[in-house]
């Protein structure tokens, strides 16, 4: 079931990703400014990296990986599309392409919402459950690899409690 389906968001997020250049208003601006450029830096090697290895190890993108994160988490295997497209920072138009494509794959199923005709859920298939069970492995593993190892002990913690505040 290896899916090849181009450049996935993570990887497009480098070309969007700002370069911030110093900021002479102080100090504190300065900090924050180069606090941001270090997040985007990261958040584009690690996500090129993990894609690295969902593709063959998981044969899956990152993307599909995180649509079936969310409705792991969600209630009953499902969400609309529209809150899938919200909380993966997609268009509504580029997540029922992406949703298409698991769709045909197996992973996950259309439903129509009882209470409005409109409504379609995506809902996770016994396929995308075990395809997310071996995924999340890989996922996990990746993530120690090539992130947990550059950091010491304690520092994830204290980058995660920085970042919660955030929002």
């Amino acid at each position: 079931m290896t899916i090849h389906s181009g450049r996935s968001r993570w990887a497009r997020s480098e070309l969007f990703a700002p370069r911030i250049c110093a900021v002479k208003s102080g100090a504190r601006s300065s900090s924050v400014a180069k606090m941001w450029e270090g997040l985007t830096r990261a958040y584009s090697s690690m996500s090129a990296a993990i894609e690295r290895d969902m593709v063959p190890e998981a044969g899956m993108p990152l993307a599909w990986y995180e649509v079936l994160l969310h409705l792991s988490r969600s209630e009953g295997g499902m969400m609309r599309y529209q809150e899938l497209a919200k909380v993966a920072g997609i268009t509504n138009s580029g997540a029922s392409r992406r949703l298409e494509q698991m769709t045909k794959a197996g992973l996950i199923e259309r439903r129509s919402c009882a209470t409005d005709r409109r409504g379609v859920f995506a809902h996770v298939t016994p396929k995308g459950e075990a395809a997310f069970a071996k995924a999340h492995s890989v996922f996990v593993s990746s993530l120690e690899s090539n992130f947990g190892g550059k950091l010491k002990a304690g520092e994830a913690d204290q980058i995660s409690a920085a970042l919660s505040r955030l929002g």
